[in-house]
């Protein structure tokens, strides 16, 4: 009996020694990475261009009408281009492909006319699938364009002149350079890319644009 006692005593002071003793941490754990490439952001094998090392860092915003999350990525992209205006700028650049130029004759027809700022309200309009398809056909346009107080006569002229051509041509040509595969597609500093899995949350999307700013500014800073 006095062994069994005995055991139980033992066991007993073991437990209140295990208790009574911390834990060892390595003073130097291992850190990985906050983001990771191929999982919160992509990059070039190479720059895509080299940019001023006294400019603003470019966010370059690709997108299309037919998108279903494309207006709510541009609003973070907006908003964190406001809040750190001295640290980038923001550019908007439609898609443009063979047989597949709507979205950049839209958009560049609006902003010959100066009313770019329609762009965004067509964006969100459009973000539901089936009013992309009445948007589309040029009539439903129109008439879209005189609610939002458009001059629908001034943008035809402009959907249809040489100038709009010739921007939508050069459209076609950056979503070629830039390997432009799906969108919204935001290219920062001509080095990284973000697409729609990071630009869903302010949170999380102002983070990973944090992270990769600041580290193309601490590049610059070692040039």
């Amino acid at each position: 009996m006095w062994r069994i006692g005995f055991f139980f005593l033992c066991v007993w002071g073991a437990m209140q020694y295990a208790w009574a003793t911390p834990t060892s941490v390595s003073p130097h754990p291992h850190k990985s990475p906050l983001f990771l490439e191929g999982r919160d952001y992509f990059s070039y094998q190479k720059p895509v261009y080299q940019a001023n090392p006294s400019d603003p860092i470019l966010l370059q915003f690709f997108f299309d009408y037919d998108c279903r999350v494309c207006s709510s990525a541009l609003d973070i992209l907006e908003l964190y281009s406001q809040i750190n205006f001295d640290k980038v700028v923001l550019k908007e650049l439609p898609i443009a492909a063979e047989k597949a130029h709507y979205s950049a004759s839209v958009f560049y027809a609006l902003k010959a006319i100066q009313a770019e700022d329609i762009s965004a309200l067509l964006l969100f309009e459009t973000a539901d699938k089936h009013r992309y398809g009445q948007l589309s056909r040029f009539h439903e346009l129109r008439l879209w364009l005189d609610r939002q107080g458009v001059n629908t006569d001034d943008f035809t002229k402009a959907l249809y002149s040489v100038n709009v051509a010739k921007a939508v041509e050069q459209a076609e040509k950056l979503t070629e350079e830039y390997g432009v595969f799906t969108f919204p597609y935001v290219v920062i500093g001509g080095r990284y890319v973000l697409t729609a899995s990071t630009l869903y949350s302010d949170d999380y999307s102002f983070a990973v644009l944090d992270f990769l700013v600041n580290k193309l500014i601490k590049e610059k800073q070692q040039e």
